[in-house]
């Protein structure tokens, strides 16, 4: 009698690989109840009131949180180092989901108030925020992500911090790389900024990473003069 079930090794697959398969399972479970219990469209009557004010609620508590200033970094002389290329080009894409953010939350309260019509991508921004999940529209502007929203959220404003310590206070000591939009371009430049300290070839130059004992950035002391020092990687 056949099993009803495969098992990984069927498929050349270790065990562990039904781990995954039952964590991505549970996920997709999860997200279609969610989806159901608050399915149904902003305009229904009955508890349409009440669900709208859920929602109206959630969007002003986000936009609260979006009451910085968009942030500006440039140099009179615009000669720039390859890291600072790098804090521009983040900078540019941090401010367009900033902007971004703020305008669909707007529009969402002006739809809820009536002011204007509530269009397909409204309506899909209220069921993300209402079910907890990061809408679509700003996923399309934003480093790939699986967080749910709220600490989606917590995560983009610790970016937000990071930028704005970096224009500020100048390059850090230790970047946070998985605040950054595109890592890899920092990783890019530092090398860049290396070979043209040490006049090195740049197809020649490659990455060395280290792994030290330090597990706080405040235990760092001193810059390191080439490279740099590195946090926000994790191990499986």
């Amino acid at each position: 009698e056949l099993p009803l079930f495969n098992t990984p090794e069927v498929f050349g697959l270790h065990e562990n690989a039904q781990i995954g398969y039952f964590v991505d399972s549970a996920k997709k479970l999860w997200e279609g109840i969610l989806k159901m219990n608050f399915s149904g469209s902003l305009s229904s009557s009955g508890g349409a009131s009440m669900r709208e004010e859920h929602i109206a609620a959630i969007a002003t508590g986000i936009e609260e949180k979006l009451g910085f200033d968009d942030l500006a970094f440039g140099k009179p002389e615009g000669d720039y180092t390859p890291t600072e290329v790098v804090l521009m080009q983040e900078v540019e894409r941090f401010n367009s989901l900033a902007e971004r953010m703020r305008t669909t939350l707007n529009d969402l309260r002006r739809a809820l108030r009536g002011e204007i019509g509530l269009s397909a991508e409204l309506e899909d921004l209220a069921n993300f925020l209402v079910t907890g999940f990061l809408p679509r529209d700003w996923a399309r502007l934003a480093p790939p992500s699986l967080k749910p929203l709220g600490s989606w959220l917590a995560h983009f404003l610790r970016r937000y911090d990071q930028y704005k310590a970096w224009i500020d206070k100048g390059e850090p000591w230790c970047f946070w790389l998985s605040g950054l939009h595109i890592p890899d371009s920092l990783l890019t430049a530092l090398i860049q900024a290396t070979c043209r300290k040490r006049g090195w070839s740049l197809d020649k130059s490659s990455l060395l990473t280290q792994v030290t004992k330090f597990t706080s950035p405040g235990q760092i002391p001193k810059k390191l003069e080439h490279g740099t020092y590195l946090r926000g990687l994790y191990l499986e």
